[in-house]
């Protein structure tokens, strides 16, 4: 009479592995059996001889891991293969991966590309957070920005190879200690070093430097066309360096405009929500938000002309808004308060359009509007600036420093 195996479900291997698994786990983690080697040695020994059981009895079976073939018998006697005594060859670790590894559920292919499809991040903490996508490959200490050294090798490098191609054979006067100094120049003539004075914000003395020379750099190639042979004098750097010092100071002046614009806006929708707290729901919030838009737009709007005229225009317009936002941010109990509490939405919207009309457009000409029509000089202020009717109060210490370009 033949002998058939018997095919054990995958599900109780799963479940005798997870046993004893979750057995060692809490023994290794409970500091009563942290020392019992008795135990150890038992569950051990428990692990140890199911997988080993299960290796012989694989053996004994014709050696596959995927499927047992019932072994051939005649006459009820034993044949040459039988199965292995206790006291066989122990499995080799090779045998006992491959045993541990028949144990777990079968992968579909389905499964192992979602699984490739996982892009790990430094923000894998945030659930749900996908901004990490954006930063692969990029270099998170930003040294880069800050290396004006390497910017200043490229542009002489250029003007070499420039004049190799061109077979140049007038000696230059182009060096490094020449570029630091009309760096140095550029910066005090444009006033940039007002933004290095700003404590908190990201406008070092390196950052501005390598800000002048990438546009240096962009600008570096009109000098070699034309039938001077690649021969650049240090003059003709020079004027590159002094526009470009204006340049960045243009950018950097509209660029902190706008953030500080953003931030009072966001001021004003914090000062809402600690005057009147839960009542404020999300429909007040995005209603408040097109509120402000709407009053910078009629508040800028009478200024449009003076301001269109003016050099950094875009800087002066978010400077105007930023104004705006601080003015009703000073008035937001008034203009959106009740006897019952918040004002609805209609009332709401009367009061700050009447406040921008009748008060915060009065902040914004006194600031940016001389008596005959034009624009009042203006300098750059830090974010953290609030504008009143007076003016910027900008007399708190702590948020300047001493600029290293003085």
């Amino acid at each position: 009479m033949s002998v058939k195996s018997v095919k054990r479900p995958a599900t109780s291997g799963i479940l005798l592995a997870a046993s004893a698994a979750v057995a060692l786990a809490a023994f290794d983690q409970s500091p009563a059996y942290a020392n019992d080697a008795f135990l150890r040695g038992f569950v051990g020994g428990m692990v140890g001889g199911m997988v080993g059981n299960m290796l012989m009895e694989q053996r004994y079976h014709g050696g596959g891991y995927g499927h047992r073939p019932a072994p051939a018998r005649s006459g009820g006697a034993a044949s040459s293969h039988s199965r292995p005594t206790g006291n066989g060859a122990p499995p080799s670790p090779e045998e006992s991966s491959r045993a541990l590894a028949s144990l777990a559920p079968p992968t579909t292919q389905e499964e192992q590309v979602i699984l490739k499809s996982v892009t790990p991040g430094q923000s894998l903490g945030a659930v749900g957070a996908t901004d990490d996508l954006d930063q692969i490959g990029k270099d998170y200490n930003a040294d880069a920005d800050r290396d004006y050294t390497s910017r200043v090798d490229q542009v002489i490098s250029r003007i070499q190879q420039a004049q190799s191609a061109q077979h140049s054979t007038k000696e230059g006067d182009v060096t490094e200690h020449a570029i630091l100094e009309a760096l140095n120049t550029s910066i005090h003539d444009a006033k940039l070093f007002r933004f290095e004075t700003f404590l908190g914000e990201n406008w070092s003395p390196e950052r501005l430097r390598v800000m002048i020379l990438d546009q240096v750099l962009n600008e570096l190639g009109g000098l070699f066309d034309g039938t001077n042979r690649g021969a650049v004098t240090m003059s003709d750097l020079n004027s590159i360096i002094s526009k470009s010092a204006v340049n960045v100071y243009s950018r950097l002046f509209e660029t902190s405009e706008l953030l500080a614009a953003n931030r009072s806006s966001t001021l004003f929708l914090q000062r809402l929500y600690q005057t009147h707290g839960d009542l404020v729901n999300g429909d007040v919030r995005e209603n408040a938000e097109q509120l402000l838009t709407e009053a910078s737009a009629a508040g800028v709007a009478p200024l449009d002309p003076s301001l269109r005229r003016d050099p950094n225009a875009f800087a002066l317009r978010y400077r105007a808004e930023r104004i705006i936002y601080d003015c009703l941010t000073d008035n937001v109990e008034a203009m959106t308060s009740t006897e019952s509490g918040l004002a609805p939405s209609a009332e709401m919207n009367k009061h700050v359009l009447d406040v921008t009309n009748q008060q915060c457009a009065k902040w914004v000409s006194a600031q940016l509007i001389e008596a005959d029509g034009k624009v009042k000089p203006q300098e750059p202020m830090p974010l953290r600036v609030i504008w009143s009717a007076k003016g910027p109060n900008d007399d708190d210490p702590s948020m300047y420093g001493r600029a290293t370009d003085l």
